[in-house]
């Protein structure tokens, strides 16, 4: 224990000057537009380095009695963050700093601001050597002053923050209370509530869940979604990290730091249960005294930078939200008679809206019974073609130029059957680079090791030159390791530069060998593509645009028919080089979203498995003209359509973006 702290105290003692350097950057990056997912990360890095910590961890407050890990850097640390928890809401003056034994492991925390926890803390988590005396004093208090320092810096990060959110969300935070102010029951506050801290925390998605009296939760509200469904496996996601919260009593902070596994693929920004890998939740409590159960919130964010932003404007937006809110649900919670009592004349002259909007809805519909004709069956219609249904793409992974062709137009191959040899002259290089420094870091710890052992033992100062080449041969060990990961990572890059087969199938390219043999690639480039020809075809239709939402309202799903029963997803299509004989398809996919082709217009693509077995590769590519059956509509909107779309466009948009 004594070695490991002398050592500590060896590395403060030797890099003041560094020290000095390193907190005016770390400054300079406090007050810079850097995101605050780099800056904290930055921040708590280089103090667990600096003093060779096992962890530092960057904990800040989501409400008045829970802190979140922000940041962390080193090796987990979670049951010295519940002790210091603890410890916090046990105090009952604001100590200055506290230390710790967890699990044998010594630690420390500094408040960001001067004897306030409640806006933050740093920990330091020692490495654990078995010894169970504690740390000198004078280590202590050189340990504190140092990280009292980065606090300072975590604290002008803190204030730039706040002078942001009173520039460019105080507006939207009081627009928010007033909007949750007027609702006028908990259901529309509570999907006010969600869609406002969405719009204002800048989150995927934000869910407004109520506690029930036996325990269980239920979802009151989610952003973006009108009427959301209790049976999907999203919102029952919502419920159980809703259930988690309250049996842990304190926020569930669930993080993806990253982008990539280890293994270098890509992670998904939403789990498999329909929730996002980013989120926060939390209890939505004012500074006022509370009453029943405050809601429980799940904020969503689909990328870790965008959460870390989200979490620091948090602790500044919520307690006013939450105020709001409790005031306004206490109104509400009054009988309605009391309620208009107290608003009198107010709800008099209120209580005729309701009248004036059913009368006015009743006229609509009678207006709109005298229009209705004899319904008729609309066809929407489009252009596509016919493909296999598994066709994959083959792309370049690196930058660098095809060194060898092993296949040919046409020819069949097998699922891991190699295609192309590519060639990356700036990873061979890197490669060279990365074991040339890789020698040269070896060759230097053999002489260091050389040098401690050539030291005078009767040297005055012998212990001092020891320390200095051990710290030297560790960082060396240390730098020579992450080039043998990274040069582990460039021999699976060079590995990769073996394209293969993603599927069983035929090679679909022209000129194969021709346009490809020795030519550059970058990355992601499309080199050709690889079809199976046996298995199930399809058509690939681009539906227009002003079509695409009659498309998607009618085939999902079963439609009932006075007489009959039709699946909805049987569409007609006939192909361009015999246009007389109809074939039928099924719909297994429509596109969410709309694309312009090559300039030609906006369009959604539509895809319907081929049930004719007749059909094949004789065919593929083959244009093919397909009719969607959108159901029966009044014979004066299908002979009017493009009119009555026109009208709508041109006169109706005007004169409502004339009176905004």
């Amino acid at each position: 224990m004594g070695s490991y702290f002398n050592r500590v105290c060896a590395l403060i003692t030797e890099q003041v000057e560094n020290l000095d350097k390193l907190l005016d950057e770390l400054e300079d990056l406090a007050r810079s537009d850097l995101s605050s997912s780099r800056f904290f990360a930055t921040l708590i890095d280089r103090l667990r380095l600096t003093l060779d910590l096992q962890s530092t961890v960057l904990m800040l407050p989501i409400d008045e009695e829970n802190w979140i890990a922000i940041a962390e850097s080193g090796a987990p640390s979670e049951s010295a963050q519940e002790v210091l928890c603890k410890r916090i809401r046990a105090e009952s003056a604001t100590p200055e700093n506290l230390v710790g034994v967890t699990n044998g492991c010594q630690w420390m925390a500094t408040p960001i601001r001067p004897s306030k926890f409640s806006r933050g803390c740093l920990l330091a988590v020692f490495k654990s050597s078995g010894h169970a005396g504690g740390i000198a004093q004078s280590l202590v208090a050189s340990v504190l002053e140092l990280m009292a320092a980065f606090s300072e810096i975590v604290a002008i990060r803190q204030q730039t923050e706040l002078e942001s959110f009173l520039d460019e969300f105080l507006n939207e935070t009081l627009s928010l209370c007033n909007q949750i102010g007027s609702a006028k029951s908990i259901p529309e506050a509570s999907s006010l509530l969600a869609n406002g801290l969405a719009r204002t925390l800048r989150a995927a998605r934000v869910s407004v869940l109520s506690r029930r009296s036996l325990g269980g939760v239920q979802l009151s509200a989610i952003s973006g979604v009108p009427i959301a469904s209790a049976r999907s496996q999203s919102i029952k996601a919502l419920e159980r990290v809703a259930k988690e919260l309250i049996a842990k009593g304190r926020p569930i902070l669930r993080q993806q730091p990253t982008t990539r596994s280890p293994d270098g693929t890509l992670l998904p920004e939403m789990q498999a249960d329909g929730t996002f890998s980013n989120l926060i939740c939390t209890q939505l409590s004012g500074t006022l005294a509370r009453g029943s159960s405050p809601p429980v919130l799940v904020i969503e964010y689909q990328s870790y930078p965008e959460m870390v932003s989200g979490a620091a404007r948090a602790p500044n937006l919520l307690p006013i939200v939450g105020d709001a809110w409790e005031r306004h649900v206490r109104w509400l919670r009054l009988p309605r008679s009391l309620r208009n009592v107290l608003l009198g004349p107010i709800i008099s002259a209120s209580a005729l809206i309701p009248l004036v909007k059913w009368t006015s809805l009743i006229a609509i519909a009678v207006l709109g019974i005298m229009l209705l004709t004899k319904p008729i069956e609309m066809v929407v219609e489009a252009e596509g073609a016919l493909e296999p249904v598994t066709v994959r793409t083959v792309y370049a992974n690196q930058d660098g130029f095809v060194a060898h062709i092993l296949v040919a137009d046409g020819s069949a191959v097998r699922i891991d059957d190699p295609l192309v040899q590519l060639r990356s002259p700036a990873l061979e290089l890197q490669i060279e680079q990365t074991e040339g420094e890789s020698r040269t870091l070896f060759e230097e710890v053999n002489g260091v090791r050389i040098a401690i052992n050539q030291l005078d033992p009767d040297a005055p100062d012998v212990i001092g030159n020891q320390s200095r080449l051990a710290a030297k041969i560790v960082e060396l060990e240390t730098r020579e390791r992450n080039l043998q990961q990274q040069l582990k990572l460039l021999y699976e890059q060079r590995d990769r530069l073996l394209l293969r087969s993603p599927i069983d199938g035929n090679i679909v390219a022209k000129d194969l060998k021709q346009v490809l043999d020795g030519r550059p690639v970058r990355r992601g480039e499309a080199l050709f593509t690889v079809a199976d020809f046996e298995a199930a075809w399809q058509i690939r239709v681009d539906v227009a645009d002003r079509d695409s939402g009659y498309v998607r309202d009618s085939f999902r799903g079963l439609r009932e028919v006075p007489g009959r029963e039709t699946l909805k997803s049987e569409i007609r299509f006939t192909l361009a080089s015999d246009p007389a004989e109809l074939f039928p398809a099924k719909i297994h996919w429509i596109s969410e979203r709309v694309e312009n082709k090559h300039g030609l217009g906006c369009y959604v693509e539509v895809r319907a498995v081929v049930e004719n077995e007749s059909l094949g590769a004789q065919q593929a590519g083959a244009g093919v003209h397909a009719f969607f059956d959108c159901g029966n509509q009044p014979l004066w909107f299908v002979w009017c359509r493009p009119i009555i779309e026109a009208a709508q466009r041109r006169l109706w948009l005007r004169s409502i973006v004339g009176n905004e």
